[in-house]
């Protein structure tokens, strides 16, 4: 292209392009290099503290060890590993494995394993597999990288670079996601990375700041062999307790009395004569988020009916759930310590909703959120309230 234009706008043009080329190759090889370094070890250990806060109005904190094995022949990651995640504000204490074929959950807390369907959401989040994530998202849409002063941390000079990984537009609000790497300038590896986010789900928008602190690395170590992954010695199968069914339609639906975030009791005996629509949910969950939008509509449809949206919890604090229920708009009523409740309606995902009659008898229950939930909903609620009429 540039033969065909006079000269001297041939020389800027080329010049041009070639600066930009240079530009974008020394944005890549911020990524490629650390890359390279983390490839460059036939094994790698380290231990993390992860700390997020998105949804929820807490910090989710997470103290983390993972050892990672060099496995050329391994066509899934070319890597065998296992990542033990203790989340330190859950009851939950795991450790995935990978074996090379199998992957493997084992409890520490009950020394129990369950074989687990191939995922690869633990790889992404180690060190080696979040910058491969990074580098391949580069390749099919190249994004900003910019080299930022060095940052000095517990100490130690770091390398520290940013990448902004989206960028996007949403109801006039700007998303994006901001990748902080700070890489030990001796020892070559990442020291912290933090994500800034702000980004759409279910029609609503979310903050989300996640940092990630790493330590304690290891490297070619002698003892760390394909054996090392594999169901540690002393734990058993976990026993197969298939969920209980949703109680079937037609049951009467069972009692129950709960405080609401505001402290007022609520009990489905006092709710006779209405249409019910129980929510099953926790903070976080997907399908829970996604259904927030609907529901809201659905409230402000049916608030002067004899229709009650009523939303329980067995495991998110009060403090949690009204901030959760400010942020997001919120008006139907949140009660708080439902784990009975849960139990004798034999929940066991979420979110579930359950259709009360005003006889106080189920009528129909639904389990996860699909696309059609808000038609759905309505059908049957206008269902129900007609029924309630003769």
């Amino acid at each position: 292209m540039c033969n065909l234009l006079p000269k001297a706008i041939r020389q800027m043009l080329c010049l041009g392009i070639v600066s930009i080329t240079t530009t974008a190759n020394a944005q890549i090889s911020l990524i490629d290099n650390l890359l390279h370094q983390v490839e460059g070890y036939n094994n790698l250990s380290y231990r993390s503290v992860n700390k997020v806060k998105d949804v929820s109005a807490d910090t989710i904190i997470a103290h983390n060890t993972a050892v990672l094995l060099k496995a050329p022949d391994d066509k899934l990651f070319g890597y065998l590993y296992s990542f033990e995640t203790d989340h330190q504000n859950e009851n939950f204490h795991v450790t995935d494995v990978y074996t090379g074929k199998d992957f493997f959950r084992l409890s520490p807390r009950d020394s129990t394993f369950s074989v687990e369907k191939e995922s690869g959401s633990d790889f992404i989040l180690s060190v080696i597999g979040a910058l491969q994530f990074l580098r391949q998202s580069y390749a099919k849409k190249p994004f900003p990288i910019k080299l930022l002063a060095d940052t000095v941390i517990d100490g130690k000079s770091n390398t520290h670079f940013i990448a902004q990984a989206y960028d996007a537009q949403f109801k006039n609000e700007h998303l994006f996601t901001y990748r902080h790497y700070y890489v030990n300038k001796q020892t070559g590896l990442p020291t912290m990375v933090t994500i800034v986010s702000k980004y759409e789900f279910g029609g609503m928008v979310n903050n989300m700041y996640n940092q990630t602190r790493y330590f304690d690395y290891k490297t070619n170590q002698p003892g760390v062999t394909a054996a090392n992954f594999t169901v540690q010695a002393g734990f058993k199968p976990r026993a197969d307790q298939a969920p209980l069914a949703l109680l079937p339609d037609g049951t009467m639906a069972p009692n129950w009395t709960l405080t609401d975030v505001h402290g007022k009791t609520m009990s489905l005996k006092e709710l006779k004569g209405k249409v019910v629509l129980m929510d099953f949910y926790f903070i976080g969950c997907s399908g829970c988020m996604m259904s927030i939008n609907p529901l809201n509509k659905l409230y402000e449809k049916y608030k002067n009916k004899d229709v009650v949206i009523a939303s329980l919890t067995e495991r998110d604090s009060q403090k949690k759930v009204l901030d959760f229920d400010k942020r997001y708009g919120i008006a139907y009523p949140s009660l708080l310590n439902a784990a009975e409740v849960v139990k004798s309606y034999h929940v066991s995902g979420f979110p579930t909703f359950y259709f009360i009659d005003k006889q106080g008898i189920i009528r129909h229950s639904i389990l996860g959120y699909k696309d059609n939930f808000e038609n759905k909903v309505n059908t049957t609620i206008d269902n129900l309230l007609g029924k309630g009429k003769n």
